[in-house]
């Protein structure tokens, strides 16, 4: 492609109590060999609708993201030195969490100006905004917990209240003028947005020549233009049984880490990606296995038949661009399992993608680093080469654990997560995590990987639950990682040493596997039965803020938490799309951070 890739460059940014941290933002390299002219422009298009979904995403977490992002690309101009490089650092780490909040911790980021600059230089700025000023300054000066509601519930929503409306994953609830709350579809209420991105997808629709591709775009138009629950299903249909290599997904709800309140509803998103097929046979392999993975599970509740076209698909996707709840730093994410609807999994299956350049990107800022500082030497000599091939061979196998088992006959009806409610998150990514290790013992049975391999595996999941161990368990992959740390060590599949002065980390490979499958079953066990008060008992047990917090806090300081992805565009010549990319001047000029909901909207 012949892209230059510039260097990493990190952002400083501060939260009340918390150390000073640091971003790092990076360019993701997309390969467009073997695209043809058509396939370029239907990318395009895709790549303009996915845009217009961040707005949806920004109002859904914290409506005022909108005025705050306006208020400091307006002052920036005006300000100089030091407060103009707080201010640039600022509205990259706004951009970053795509609102003011973080998610790991749960607190908003600080403007470390004074109040009384902040608003001499806001009163330069021509127009009134008075309206809004107040708010938007005290989200940025005052440090305030990232709320569990999000922008999905009024604030007041009592719980008798919350359990007298009908729910659906793609709504949010709003009060009438007589403060009745009552529940709005995202497809009604943002239907004005969502009018730019039907526009691109019908366009890609009329290029693709691809029949099956041809009519996910049309499942989905039809989605984003009403978002009844049959829409959703015909989308998600089309979506698992099309074999286009060029794919967008897209919703006005996908992934529910966003609502803290219920794990209820869906936040905004998209990403468009294109097949990679460097490791198809790997891939094949792995999917081949499921059927084994369920009959030998340790968990009560399996699947007993498997149809051929049922089974999970399994990609690995160079992603062109993602937004909405994709861009939720300090978290990257590096896999995925789709769609979530439980029926849709249980009778037509899911597909489940590895996002390479992503992650070779994120693996490009942060390496070994953590590895290195963690675990034994002659461990770390031992994997460190494989350590990046051994978690992308975790997340694969960690996205078709979601995939695995099933609820038992009393719980059969709905969603997990309407038995489990905000118990539903933290206990699902326990179970994927557990599956993705307890698994690799099949692999190693039938010569897949290497002992290497799977000890790498291991030791990647530890460096991430260590790492994990720095802040207070509120997030549903860190509640995961928590628990899971802790019911390996109380067993004694992980335990710690002393090395060269400092506390290193071991798992004992030799009992991994029987702890891991003993968890398992527990785990998937309450998910089965829908067994909320087990699921609350498990993570008192095991999910807590550990000793080691200030410890590992200290050894990664330097080590940069939250990446900021900058995706290269196709240039447009008299509006059709070339094959010539183009990198953004900066993480900031991406055009998905400059389309926004009007102020009116707040």
């Amino acid at each position: 492609m012949g892209l230059y890739i510039p260097e990493i460059k990190y952002v400083p940014y501060q939260q009340e109590g918390e150390p000073a941290r640091r971003a790092a933002i990076t360019h993701v390299e997309f390969n467009t060999d073997g695209l043809s002219e058509t396939d370029i422009q239907i990318l395009g298009h895709l790549n303009d609708a996915a845009d217009a979904m961040n707005e949806i995403f920004r109002d859904q977490y914290e409506s005022y993201t909108v005025v705050i992002h306006e208020l400091v690309r307006s002052i920036l101009p005006s300000s100089e030195g030091e407060t103009q490089e707080k201010l640039t650092n600022y509205l990259t780490l706004l951009n970053l969490q795509n609102s003011p909040y973080a998610l790991l911790p749960r607190k908003s980021h600080q403007l470390n100006i004074t109040a009384g600059e902040l608003r001499e230089l806001v009163g330069n700025i021509p127009g009134d905004l008075s309206e809004y000023v107040d708010r938007a300054i005290d989200l940025m000066l005052n440090s305030q917990a990232t709320p569990d509601r999000a922008n999905f519930y009024p604030e007041d929503l009592s719980e008798d209240e919350y359990k007298s409306l009908e729910h659906s994953v793609n709504s949010l609830v709003r009060r009438d003028e007589d403060g009745t709350p009552y529940v709005a579809l995202n497809e009604e209420w943002y239907s004005e947005e969502l009018e730019q991105v039907i526009y691109h997808l019908q366009a890609a629709r009329d290029l693709t020549d691809h029949a099956s591709f041809r009519l996910y775009l049309d499942a989905k138009i039809l989605e984003l233009m009403t978002g009844t629950p049959e829409s959703r299903r015909l989308a998600d249909y089309t979506w698992v049984r099309h074999d286009s290599p060029i794919d967008i997904v897209i919703s006005t709800a996908l992934e529910v880490y966003l609502d803290n309140y219920k794990n209820a509803r869906g936040a905004a998103a998209a990403c468009v990606t294109v097949r990679n097929n460097a490791a198809e046979d790997l891939l094949a392999s792995l999917v081949e296995r499921v059927p084994r993975y369920e009959k030998e599970a340790p968990w009560t509740h399996r699947k007993e038949s498997f149809d051929p076209e049922r089974l999970p698909k399994l990609k690995f996707v160079d992603v062109l661009n993602w937004t909405g709840d994709y861009v939720t730093g300090p978290f990257t994410t590096i896999a995925q399992s789709l769609p979530n609807d439980e029926w849709v999994i249980q009778n037509i299956g899911t597909v489940n993608m590895v996002y390479m350049n992503t992650g070779k990107a994120v693996h490009g800022v942060s390496g070994n680093l953590a590895a290195g500082e963690f675990l034994l030497k002659d461990e770390f000599d031992n994997v460190n080469k494989v350590l990046f091939e051994a978690n992308q061979l975790h997340s694969a196998l960690h996205e078709i654990g979601h995939t695995t088992g099933k609820m038992d006959a009393e719980h059969s009806k709905g969603q997990p997560k309407d038995y489990l409610e905000e118990e539903y998150s933290f206990l699902e990514e326990s179970r994927a995590e557990l599956f993705g290790l307890w698994s690799l013992d099949i692999l190693l049975q039938d010569k897949i990987i290497s002992r290497t391999m799977a000890n790498a595996c291991y030791d990647g999941m530890l460096i991430t639950m260590v790492t994990s161990l720095k802040f207070d368990p509120v997030q549903a992959h860190n509640k995961a990682r928590n628990g899971i740390f802790h019911f390996m060590e109380e067993k004694g599949a992980i335990v710690r040493v002393e090395e060269d002065g400092k506390q290193k980390f071991s798992v004992v490979h030799e009992k991994a596997h029987a702890v891991v499958s003993e968890m398992l079953k527990m785990v998937a066990d309450i998910k089965a039965s829908g067994d909320k008060d087990g699921a609350i008992k498990l993570r008192e047990t095991y999910v807590y803020t550990d000793e080691l917090k200030a410890e590992v806090e200290k050894r990664t300081s330097e080590f940069p938490l939250g990446r900021g992805l900058v995706f290269p565009y196709f240039r447009t010549v008299d509006g059709e799309y070339t094959s010539e990319m183009e990198y953004p001047k900066s993480f900031n000029d991406q055009n998905k951070f400059l389309l926004e909901l009007g102020m009116a909207e707040v």
